[in-house]
């Protein structure tokens, strides 16, 4: 079949599930040749600072994605928009690109093709949709990332905090694990809360970079793409696995991490790791190490062999 075009739902909204939405759209455009359209949500540009664009789309809105799509084209959207119930409503191969388990009250299972974005929302969409699908972990932006000061040249003793997650958990969690530490351990010190919203991809980065240590609390997560983010910038990650971290994170390897809610046991390793620098330092190589596996170029060829099977498309003679 010859697809049209592809709409992305959400394509440049300033957040993370949906930017890899629109680099399945920047994909389907440059690899497969069909031109993608990002659908606008609410007032979104991609002119909001938060991440880098380098292939426009034509915007256009929910109603008149509806109005104009055909069964040609193909619709691309995260779970969160389940509630619009595209799939049973809208003609198309639709393709859900499922990055977390918490977004949406009700999958929208209209859809022809699902792919998870961790083994932890597989085995998730299996227990409770009998859904069988294909783990494609998303990818850190290394080519934005700047050069990281060596671990050992950075702050001894200064934790950099990670504010995400449902708020009150997350607020409950870091008042208990402050009040451990300074009670216990009152040489370490905390940086100002780095907020997940509202901040350009590149100030993320550069803060992350200065510092010896990253405290996720985010008690759930589909996947958790910015303690993988720190831990390839150089940073020991700290915290809560996020359940769907689990898919890259091995506790004493490549971080110290505990299941929520144990975070007197995240008190405990957080003050170990500091006051064992070696330790400490021996994991965020391990951390950084893992990373590296997780790039642009291995994104792009598992989604081209995603595609090219899902659509019954030749896979282009390029892709690397």
């Amino acid at each position: 079949m010859r697809y049209r075009r592809a709409y992305v739902v959400g394509a440049y909204l300033p957040n993370g599930g949906t930017h890899m939405a629109y680099h399945l759209g920047r994909i389907l455009q440059r690899d497969f040749g069909i031109p993608a359209i990002a659908v606008r949500v609410a007032d979104e540009t991609p002119a909001h600072g938060i991440h880098a664009y380098d292939v426009a789309m034509p915007q256009v809105s929910i109603g008149e994605m509806e109005r104009d799509v055909r069964a040609d084209d193909i619709l691309v959207a995260n779970p969160s928009f389940s509630s619009h119930q595209f799939g049973w409503r809208l003609p198309g191969f639709k393709l859900s690109y499922v990055q977390d388990f918490k977004t949406f009250a009700l999958l929208d299972r209209g859809f022809d093709h699902y792919v998870a974005v961790s083994d932890f929302v597989r085995d998730f969409l299996r227990t409770v949709y009998t859904l069988d699908v294909r783990v494609i972990p998303p990818f850190i932006d290394l080519e934005h990332m700047p050069a990281a000061p060596e671990w050992s040249q950075r702050p001894a003793a200064l934790v950099l905090p990670y504010r995400k997650g449902i708020p009150e958990t997350w607020e409950l969690s870091w008042q208990r694990l402050r009040a451990a530490v300074a009670q216990r351990a009152p040489h370490i010190r905390f940086a100002e809360p780095l907020a997940a919203t509202g901040i350009a991809q590149r100030d993320l980065f550069a803060q992350i970079a200065q510092v010896r240590y990253f405290l996720t609390l985010s008690a759930a997560e589909g996947f958790g793409l910015v303690p993988l983010e720190a831990m390839a910038l150089g940073a020991t990650v700290i915290g809560y696995d996020g359940f769907g971290g689990r898919h890259y994170m091995r506790n004493g390897e490549n971080c110290f991490v505990e299941p929520y809610p144990k975070i007197e046991r995240v008190a405990d390793v957080l003050i170990a790791a500091v006051d064992d620098p070696a330790s400490g330092e021996k994991v965020a190589q391990r951390g950084r190490e893992t990373a590296m596996a997780y790039t642009y170029a291995g994104f792009r060829r598992a989604w081209i062999a995603e595609l090219a099977q899902a659509l019954q498309l030749a896979p282009p003679t390029c892709a690397v």
